[in-house]
């Protein structure tokens, strides 16, 4: 008798953690959604961090030097 209920336990425990193992997985993933759903602020704060990022991408040495690798090339 206490064997299996210890076996019953021990089940439901496994169970338990294999489903907050996928719960944790699961939002790892990228999200995708309409662009429609996404509510003004949202698209506002993430028009603002690409705005931001392009801006420092745009300024650092690497691109810089390509853009003029670039502009050789087309000269030539």
């Amino acid at each position: 008798m206490e064997l299996q209920a210890f076996e019953e336990l021990i089940a439901r425990k496994t169970e338990e953690v294999k489903q907050l193992y996928e719960s944790k997985s699961n939002k790892n993933k990228k999200m995708t959604t309409d662009p429609s759903v996404i509510d003004y602020n949202s698209k506002k704060t993430l028009n603002l961090i690409h705005a931001t990022l392009d801006k420092k991408l745009k300024s650092s040495k690497a691109y810089q030097k390509k853009l003029d690798q670039e502009l050789l090339q087309k000269d030539i």
